[in-house]
C-alpha cells in the first residue's frame, strides 16, 4: 500500500491536482511532461561541432566531458576551439644540413656532427670548425671519404671527394656535384671558387676535359688561360689475377708513376702535364706495363675513377 500510495503521489505531482470536473488540467500537464521528454530528446541529437573548423589545422572532436574540442595536425596544438602554431623551439631549424635541433629547457640549440660547430645568432646554425683535425663524425655529404693530413699550421680533416663531385664550403667538408658547362672551346666553371663563374678559351679544349681539382678546394689553370691536369700524389691499383686480389701503391716521381710489384718488376709511367691518362694491367698471371694511352677524356682528373681492360681491371683513388 505504501508503494502504491507512493506513485500516486509523484503522479499527482506529475500531473497536478484539480477540482475541475472536466480533467482538463490534468490533461495538460501530461502534455507538457511530454514536450519536456522532447526537447531533452533533441539536445541529444545536437552536433557540437558544428561549424566549428579548428582554424584548419585539426578536426572537432568531443571530449570525455560531452564538450566540442580540437584535435589538432603535428605541429600545431590546441588554444580554446582553435589550433596554432606549435610552441616548439625546434620547429623549422635544419642546423645547416649537418646537425640536430635539441630543445633544452624551451631554446633550441644545434648539436653538430663531427667537424662542425655550432654558430649562427641564436647557435641554430652548423658551420664548419676552423682547422678540424678530426675525421670523427665527417660525412662529406656521402660523396667521399674524409682524410687527416698535416699542414704547416698543425693537422686538419679534408674531403678527397668521389669523382664528379668536389669539395666544397670554407673548410671544405662537403662534397659537390661538380658542373661544366662547355661551348666550343670554353670552359664556364667557378675557378677559384669565389661564387662567380670564370671563363678560360682554349682552342684544343673543345672537349673540357682538361680540367682538375688541386689543394682540395678549388680548380685551377695556367698563366695562359690552359685549364691544368694536376695529378695526385699517390694511387692505390688493385687488380685481380687467378682469383686472387692483389694491391698496391703507386707514386708520382717527376712526372712519372711508378708500381713496384711482388714479382720485381718496375713499372713507370709517363704522362702530358695537361692531360690525365687511362691506365690498365692485363695479363693472365703477373700484371705486366702495357703502352700507355694518353685521354683528356677518360677521368676528366677527378679523385676517383675506374680504369678498363679485358683482363684485369683496377681502381685509383687519391690518397693524400
Amino acid at each position: 500500500m505504501k508503494t502504491i500510495g507512493a506513485c500516486m503521489l509523484v503522479l499527482v505531482m506529475i500531473i497536478g491536482c484539480d477540482d475541475d470536473s472536466s480533467g482538463n488540467n490534468g490533461t495538460n500537464n501530461v502534455n507538457n511532461v511530454n514536450n519536456n521528454i522532447n526537447n531533452i530528446n533533441n539536445l541529444n541529437n545536437v552536433d557540437l561541432c558544428a561549424g566549428i573548423d579548428c582554424s584548419g589545422h585539426g578536426a572537432c572532436v568531443v571530449d570525455g566531458q560531452g564538450l566540442a574540442a580540437c584535435d589538432c595536425d603535428p605541429g600545431y596544438e590546441a588554444d580554446g576551439l582553435a589550433c596554432v602554431s606549435s610552441t616548439d623551439p625546434c620547429a623549422g631549424i635544419g642546423c645547416s644540413g649537418h646537425g640536430t635541433c635539441v630543445n633544452e629547457a624551451g631554446v633550441a640549440r644545434c648539436s653538430c656532427e663531427g667537424g662542425y660547430s655550432s654558430a649562427g645568432p641564436a647557435g641554430d646554425e652548423c658551420v664548419p670548425t676552423a682547422g678540424a683535425a678530426s675525421c670523427e663524425g665527417v660525412t662529406c655529404s656521402g660523396q667521399g671519404t674524409c682524410r687527416e693530413w698535416t699542414e704547416t699550421s698543425g693537422p686538419v680533416a679534408v674531403c678527397a671527394c668521389n669523382g664528379g663531385h668536389t669539395p666544397s664550403g670554407s673548410h671544405g667538408l662537403d662534397c659537390v656535384p661538380v658542373e661544366l658547362i662547355c661551348t666550343g672551346g670554353f670552359i664556364n666553371y667557378d675557378f677559384d671558387n669565389d661564387g662567380t663563374v670564370d671563363t678560360w678559351f682554349d682552342p684544343v679544349a673543345v672537349e673540357c676535359e682538361m680540367f682538375a681539382l688541386i689543394n682540395l678546394t678549388r680548380a685551377t689553370h695556367d698563366h695562359e688561360g690552359t685549364p691544368e691536369c694536376h695529378r695526385p700524389l699517390m694511387y692505390s691499383v688493385e687488380w685481380s689475377a687467378h682469383g686472387r686480389n692483389h694491391s698496391h701503391q703507386m707514386s708520382d716521381q717527376g712526372g712519372l708513376f711508378h708500381a713496384d710489384y711482388p714479382s720485381g718488376q718496375n713499372c713507370a709511367y709517363g704522362c702530358d702535364p695537361a692531360c690525365e691518362m687511362n691506365m690498365y694491367m692485363t695479363g693472365p698471371s703477373e700484371p705486366h706495363c702495357p703502352d700507355l694511352s694518353h685521354h683528356c677524356n677518360i677521368m676528366r682528373c677527378s679523385f676517383g675513377s675506374v680504369g678498363v681492360g679485358t683482363v684485369g681491371t683496377f681502381n685509383t683513388q687519391n690518397f693524400l
